[in-house]
């Protein structure tokens, strides 16, 4: 009598089984695979910058026409020039953005770890009522600590011009 229900179990599981194999090909929604693409170019801190909840929806939304190439200031120039050539599109012209990056007067930071938590990049170490610190070379500038700061010992400084970000200047039109 067990083996019955074992059996009425297996075969059970077996065909429900099937069926959502099935199902999950027949029923598959086609996407754009740009979206894909544009998701894995840009940072991943789901920051809302650029007036999305995060990074796939700004995807989404930039292969829709919706948002400019340059709407991800975390991602700079560099990712905006990127994603123009990804989606045949010429970059409107306040690209010029100037890169930022955190700074924290450590002399005032007492360790209230708000910008610790805040820094979806990981940007910022430190320990709790300990002085905390920024990793320039980590940080996308996307100003979430800022916001977080309550003491005003944090700001966003003008990133020194480096080998990774320093742009050819365009010509002049007269």
């Amino acid at each position: 009598m067990i083996y019955i229900s074992i059996l009425i179990l297996f075969l059970l599981g077996a065909g429900i089984g099937a069926l959502l194999g099935w199902a999950s090909k027949a029923l598959k929604v086609e996407g754009d695979p740009r979206v894909d693409e544009l998701e894995a170019m840009l940072p991943g801190g789901q920051c809302g910058q650029c007036g999305e909840a995060g990074c796939r929806q700004a995807a989404e939304a930039m292969v829709a026409g919706r948002l400019q190439p340059s709407c991800c200031p975390p991602g700079g120039s560099a990712l905006a020039s990127s994603i123009a050539s990804l989606l045949g599109v010429e970059l409107d012209g306040n690209t010029s953005s100037v890169p930022m990056i955190a700074y924290i007067d450590e002399a005032n930071c007492t360790g209230c770890n708000r910008c610790f938590k805040a820094c979806p990049f990981d940007a910022i170490v430190g320990a709790s009522k300990q002085m905390h610190t920024v990793i320039s070379q980590v940080c996308t500038g996307c100003r979430l600590c800022e916001k977080a700061c309550t003491q005003g010992c944090l700001s966003m400084q003008q990133q020194a011009e480096q080998l990774n970000t320093w742009q050819w200047p365009k010509p002049q039109i007269a």
